[in-house]
């Protein structure tokens, strides 16, 4: 998978790189502004590039709805009560309708209260009902505030677990296996290459590479170590190598090295000689 793109939308989609933003876009991880320049900048792309993007913004979507779908479960009748009951000062009876206890109950509890109370007795029971009632709605809110917070904690510890599953790179650089070695390329610049047997992977990092002429694209091959036809991994644009370029190689075992063509754009189906790059992947 090739890496290499800005960090700024606008860059991107100077080089044409809107496949990049795709999960972004389909996980709401961007403004307003720059989703509007992205479906903008769709409108007057290519039909495969409208279809890419949407593709994977689709993926996306119904990757992570599966990875959070749960069977839903009724929870009990009288879940929101039991747990308003254990909250301290809180009335069960007011939590449980959602409405301030009724003056019957309230004088009751009351040995002050009588029918034939003066106005100022009529105003303490006033004043209690009213603090009364008042407590209760704040031990509902404090109920409903706390469950929230639960769930959002609970949450975002899965989806943190989830966003931070690591990528190939870090899986091969994190290696206890890990080799590297730096190879200096006849086409120019160097190439950095890490490679776990244990992790079946390597990473190939490219600095200083030359761009390719107008109208042609570097593309990366998998030399099979049974001399059978190479395996196309990507093409890169004179863009995509501006500065440095990653790209992740996994499942390498059975290949015996790395190598890079000039093609035409869009790449070919089998490599055009001479081979301007070869980065071996033995040990």
């Amino acid at each position: 998978m090739n890496r290499q793109f800005a960090d700024d939308l606008e860059t991107d989609l100077a080089r044409g790189h809107v496949l990049e933003w795709a999960e972004l876009y389909a996980l709401d991880a961007i403004s307003s502004e720059e989703r509007w320049n992205i479906e903008a900048f769709l409108e007057d792309a290519d039909p495969t590039t409208r279809t890419a993007f949407t593709e994977r913004v689709r993926t996306c979507r119904e990757t992570v709805t599966s990875a959070y779908a749960t069977d839903q479960v009724e929870p009990p009748a009288d879940l929101f009560e039991r747990i308003v009951a254990q909250l301290p000062g809180a009335d069960t009876s007011a939590a449980g309708s959602g409405l301030p206890a009724s003056p019957s109950s309230v004088e009751e509890d009351d040995p002050a209260s009588s029918a034939t109370g003066g106005p100022g007795i009529q105003d303490e029971l006033a004043n209690r009902r009213s603090a009364k009632a008042s407590m209760s709605s704040r031990a509902a809110r404090w109920a409903v505030g706390a469950a929230a917070a639960a769930v959002l904690a609970v949450g975002g510890v899965t989806i943190a677990q989830n966003l931070q599953q690591t990528t190939v790179e870090q899986q091969v650089l994190e290696a206890s296996d890990v080799r590297t070695e730096q190879l200096t390329l006849q086409a120019g610049g160097t190439a950095e290459l890490a490679v776990s047997s244990k992790q079946d992977a390597a990473v190939v990092t490219l600095n200083g590479i030359p761009a390719p002429a107008e109208g042609f694209v570097y593309q990366m091959w998998r030399i099979p170590a049974d001399g059978t036809a190479p395996v196309s991994v990507s093409t890169m644009t004179g863009d995509d190598v501006a500065g440095s370029a990653v790209t992740e190689l996994p499942e390498i075992s059975g290949f015996s090295a790395i190598a890079i063509t000039v093609e035409p754009e869009g790449g070919s189906e089998t490599p055009t000689l001479p081979i301007v790059a070869e980065i071996p992947l033995g040990a």
